[in-house]
């Protein structure tokens, strides 16, 4: 284990103070919102109109009633994509509102 004098790479660094001050969920919270477009793509994305993290829930506005039944059934799948995307357990459930 290098010592505390031992140069570090930047990013451990930053992960580290991230984690020690306790902001990973708010970070993973934003990443989370930020992946929504990009994992949802542009049809599914045009019809939400908000998208925000809370207590590890995603939660999407959908415009139409139709389109939320629609991802409703899809829920499961929908948080599996998002945590493949950001990398790790993020999103704990899906929400369509």
């Amino acid at each position: 284990m290098p010592s505390s004098n031992d140069p570090q790479p930047l990013g451990a660094v930053l992960a580290d103070l991230v984690d020690r001050y306790g902001y990973r969920e708010r970070f993973d919270a934003a990443r989370a919102v930020e992946a929504w477009p990009v994992v949802a793509g542009p049809s599914i994305a045009g019809v939400t109109e908000q998208v925000w993290m809370r207590h590890g829930a995603l939660h999407v506005k959908v415009r139409s009633a139709a389109w939320r039944h629609q991802l409703q059934f899809q829920r499961a799948a929908w948080r599996e994509r998002m945590n493949d995307h950001l990398g790790r357990e993020v999103v704990d459930e899906v929400q369509f509102r």
